[in-house]
């Protein structure tokens, strides 16, 4: 009887997930259309009880997923079950449920999952296709754990893949091999169902200022623009999903283009014909909150042409975005219509989500697939790059000195369990491996080893990083320098002979560096130029 019991509930459970709800925009209060239009970051990875009545007395309709909402692949699919169910119970529409899994540096879910290698790891990788199948794998474990719109690609062109601010996370240095491959990314998240968005319109690339920090403006010509920066996006519309940057571009607006309804509406919507749905970068950066500030963004952003406001951190924020929003339609700012056009567009994208979720996001636990597991360690193994000189090699007498590595930007999370230096000494116990440092005696002592070894990581942000790898190359010993970040570190290096890089510091590329060294795989990667 208990058994019975059991598998009644298990079986009820499955049918109320799988019955997903989709609620007529015509059948929505004032309420209900605004919480469609906003996408909030959890705070927990758990849904706790004040966010269950911000989630209800709100009637937030979408989410966006960070590392803090992860711990594994249990705790996960356990919490995506409890926020899609109380979410269709309270709001009456099952939830878009979004995370920046890119690959590489930039990732969110960090275990119990295949883990993807960077946009430049599979361009340069010799793996046939590798930002296809990456795409399709990546696709294959969120849908598991009840995730359906991946914000990503990112098609913005890192010219000379020497841009600090994009670097890893695009697919190479012009437009041509950036469209060429973020297609078949796109192409690998939709073939599994996962909706995909192309990010920052109308393209960052050549930008040199974060808009976490501040405002950046572009001051390329109309003509400039189409050619370069916004030509993958022109050519790939058929992403699900585009999201805005917060750039001014002179030549087009006075204000960013979040915020542009020349870009947004008659530019992206009349001519080019864009029919996905337009989802804002995160409205509390400061590019948008400390210019115009988070309320009156979100009002200008959605009627600049925007569908979803994106407000990823502080339920403060979330709630000042929602009443903002709310005032502006009572006072005739925002039109109910506009509001139920924006809600017809994300509902539709629920649709395009349903049949994955209703396959993928059931009660089987979820288990890493061997296969995608080896595949993905071969497309970074394949990436490895030799750009100038020998490949390195160990002696029993070789000196490995590895950086220490840093989260570079607001859009990396964190670093999960990347830790060369300790695999390094446990691979190779008779070496002496140490971390890069401003130790002069060390220099003095270098004609003791055979030769030296040398892992970088953001060497030109990191000035101590830089003076002691470049005294070393003024020695008599054979250096090799490995990046771990693409080949941005070598404009910083004198005297280089033997360089090499990697694109990404992840497990995989740590697991890379140790084959290598043991000569079980060669430097076979292209750079993407």
């Amino acid at each position: 009887c208990h058994s019975a019991i059991s598998a009644y509930l298990v079986f009820s459970l499955i049918y109320y997930m799988l019955n997903y709800k989709i609620k007529s925009a015509k059948d929505m209060t004032i309420d209900e259309l605004i919480g469609q239009v906003i996408m909030v970051g959890l705070p927990y990875d758990y849904l706790d009880e004040e966010y269950k009545k911000f989630i209800k007395q709100y009637k937030i309709g979408n989410y966006i997923l960070f590392a803090r909402n992860y711990t594994d692949s249990v705790q996960m699919k356990d919490f995506m079950k409890e926020l899609y169910i109380y979410t269709q119970e309270v709001v009456g529409s099952f939830p878009l449920v979004s995370i920046d899994q890119e690959g590489g540096m930039v990732v969110r879910l960090l275990k119990d999952v295949t883990f993807p290698a960077s946009p430049l790891t599979t361009s340069a990788s010799m793996v046939e296709n590798a930002p296809y199948k990456t795409g399709k794998i990546i696709a294959s474990d969120m849908l598991k754990m009840g995730i359906n719109l991946n914000l990503a690609p990112c098609l913005e062109i890192n010219e000379g893949l020497s841009n600090p601010l994009v670097n890893v996370r695009v697919y190479g240095a012009n437009k041509e091999i950036v469209l060429k491959n973020a297609k078949l990314f796109v192409k690998g998240l939709q073939e599994m169902g996962v909706l995909s968005c192309i990010k920052h319109f109308p393209g960052d690339g050549s930008s040199v200022q974060d808009s976490h920090l501040g405002l950046p403006i572009m001051n390329e010509s109309k003509e400039e623009l189409f050619n370069y920066n916004m030509y993958p996006f022109v050519n790939l519309l058929e992403s699900d999903a585009l999201m805005s940057g917060h750039c001014l571009y002179t030549s087009f607006d006075d204000v960013p283009s979040t915020l542009s309804k020349l870009l947004l509406t008659d530019l992206l919507r009349k001519d080019l014909g864009y029919q996905g749905l337009v989802i804002s970068d995160g409205m509390e950066m400061k590019a948008i909150a400390d210019t115009y500030g988070i309320g009156e963004g979100c009002i200008m952003a959605l009627n600049a042409g925007c569908d979803i406001l994106l407000l990823c951190h502080e339920l403060s924020e979330q709630q000042e975005a929602f009443d903002f929003v709310k005032k502006a339609v009572a006072e005739g700012k925002i039109s109910i219509d506009l509001l139920k056009e924006k809600v017809l567009r994300i509902n539709q994208a629920k649709e395009k989500a349903k049949k994955a979720l209703e396959k993928y996001f059931n009660e089987s636990e979820y288990e890493v697939v061997q296969e995608e597991h080896s595949l993905m360690q071969e497309i970074v193994d394949q990436s490895f790059t030799l750009i100038k000189g020998k490949e390195p090699y160990l002696t029993s007498n070789s000196l490995i000195m590895v950086a220490n590595a840093r989260v570079a930007t607001m859009a990396e999370d964190k670093l999960g369990s990347s830790n060369l230096e300790n695999s390094l000494r446990k691979s190779f116990p008779e070496n002496k491996i140490i971390k890069i440092n401003s130790d002069i005696k060390l220099i003095e002592e270098i004609n003791e080893y055979d030769n030296v070894i040398i892992y970088s990581y953001d060497a030109c942000f990191d000035k101590e990083q830089a003076e002691v790898i470049n005294k070393i190359l003024t020695t008599n010993k054979e250096v090799f320098v490995v990046s771990l970040k693409g080949p941005i570190d070598q404009k910083c290096f004198s005297n280089l002979i033997n360089y090499s890089c990697l694109y990404e510091y992840t497990p995989n590329s740590i697991k890379t560096i140790i084959k290598q060294l043991k000569k079980e795989i060669t430097l076979n990667g292209r750079l993407p130029l």
